[in-house]
């Protein structure tokens, strides 16, 4: 997915790392690996939308996990107010993806493919709420937390490459819809893999930058569960505020 990062936005652009297999602590509990050296881009014929969508569909099938750095900036374009975030990302395909941003203050984000946890260990405060309330509040939820289902999320969307820029774009716009809206995924020429997103949507700016990702490095499906720590005030059920589209 294109992933917009709840809460937050982060600083400098960093510079993608190659992509190698990770280690972890438990072997034994992690899920196995698939080859990397599938999603090499090889190609020296002109980058087309149809190549693009080709080489996501091979992400879609082939992509079982990934973790990576990531940088995040959020602009208010009205008032100017700014944020930055950073931290690491996880993901484990179906839809489970672990956050763990270090500013502008500690958090924790889990997504275990029902539900959603975010963690704020300095208050300490713990908040539940479904992955289908969250769907279903934000028309752009749905698209912006398929991470890992690009070629899926293509076709919901007006699709142009823009290559005039140094690393070829996709831009993406919605169907049909006058919604002042744009998404745009820079790719990284070796795998084409979206290594920088820039959302527009509505008077704000979410650029959003992934540095040292690792193409299905073994993944203990344990950092997905969520419990709450003693003497922390949970909140559950959350219901968040419809958006409009």
């Amino acid at each position: 997915m294109a992933l917009a990062l709840p809460a937050g936005a982060a600083p400098a652009e960093a510079k993608p790392g190659k992509k190698t297999a990770a280690p972890v602590a438990d072997p034994a509990a992690s899920v196995p690996v698939a080859s990397t050296s599938v999603f090499a881009w090889t190609s020296t014929a002109p980058l087309t939308v149809e190549a693009v969508t080709s080489q996501f569909e091979l992400f879609d099938r082939e992509l079982l996990s990934l973790t990576s750095r990531f940088s995040q900036h959020l602009t208010m374009l009205e008032t100017g107010m700014a944020t930055d975030a950073d931290g690491t990302v996880t993901y484990l395909k179906p839809e489970r993806l672990r956050i763990e941003r270090s500013k502008p203050e500690r958090q924790t984000i889990v997504f275990d493919g029902k539900d959603i946890w975010v963690y704020l260990p300095l208050r300490p405060q713990a908040i539940q709420l479904s992955m289908e309330d969250l769907k279903n509040s934000d028309p752009l939820a749905s698209s912006l937390l398929q991470f890992g289902s690009y070629a899926k999320m293509l076709k919901t969307y007006d699709v142009a490459l823009d290559s005039a820029a140094g690393r070829p774009q996709l831009v993406l716009r919605p169907k049909g819809k006058t919604v002042d809206f744009t998404l745009r995924f820079q790719l990284d020429p070796e795998t084409l893999f979206p290594a920088r997103t820039e959302l527009a949507v509505e008077g704000m700016r979410i650029d959003s930058t992934f540095a040292d990702y690792r193409f299905n490095p073994r993944v203990d499906e344990g950092v997905f569960k969520f419990t709450p720590p003693a003497g922390t005030e949970v909140i559950r059920n959350l219901k968040p505020p419809r958006m409009s589209p």
